[in-house]
């Protein structure tokens, strides 16, 4: 998943844009930790000391601070809106399950992200023998237009020594497919990798329960 931020006229305040639909329309703000209790995610965001205002929009989190610095909650931040939107949970309590649907990455309507998708199969983590989609290390996957396709992307650990083999690999997969100009992979350690991330074709490969561990 690839989340922008965007610097507001306030310095107190960062805009965040989850490349996902937030709410269906309007907004939505909570001033304080009550408020909150209608939002799991503005739970989870209010939770973080320093933040004192959260505001939703159609395509945006806005996230007002009281104290600390943008360098040390900007990363919590992170964190906490891409797994929310991992896990599919809604953003308001009680909303309808389009909703939830909406919040869901894009559908591959056109078989564009399809394909990319199985291009990365094709790369297989050098420790593990097993492709990166079905091991789970491939966050999200986005188009746009021009033929740029974004990559988000982690590591079993982090300072993997295969890190750039599998980043340098996962670019060339997906820029070897017709109409792709540009490709961009960013990797992330939030929230960082477990088996659990793993498809159920992958957990039995390595003979592991669903819902356990290694």
């Amino acid at each position: 998943m690839f989340i922008q931020t965007e610097a507001m006229p306030d310095p107190t305040m960062l805009r965040f844009l989850p490349g996902r639909e937030v709410l269906e329309e309007g907004t939505r703000g909570f001033r304080d930790e009550r408020e909150a209790a209608a939002s799991p995610l503005a739970e989870k965001l209010f939770a973080i000391e320093g933040v004192s205002k959260v505001e939703f929009a159609r395509d945006s989190i806005t996230v007002t601070r009281s104290g600390g610095d943008w360098q040390h909650l900007k990363p919590a931040i992170l964190g906490v809106v891409m797994e929310h939107f991992m896990t599919g949970a809604p953003v308001l309590r009680n909303e309808a399950a389009s909703s939830v649907h909406a919040s869901a990455p894009p559908a591959d309507a056109d078989g564009e992200l399809g394909h990319v998708k199985e291009s990365l199969r094709q790369v297989i983590d050098p420790e593990l023998g097993y492709n990166i989609v079905d091991l789970g290390l491939v966050y999200d996957i986005a188009a746009e237009e021009g033929g740029v396709i974004r990559i988000t992307m982690t590591t079993t650990t982090p300072g993997c020594p295969a890190t750039n083999y599998l980043k340098t690999g996962a670019g060339e997969a997906a820029g070897a497919l017709p109409g792709v100009e540009f490709v961009d992979v960013q990797l992330t350690y939030e929230p960082r990798w477990t088996p659990e991330l793993m498809s159920p074709e992958a957990k039995a490969y390595f003979g592991i329960d669903d819902g356990g561990g290694w």
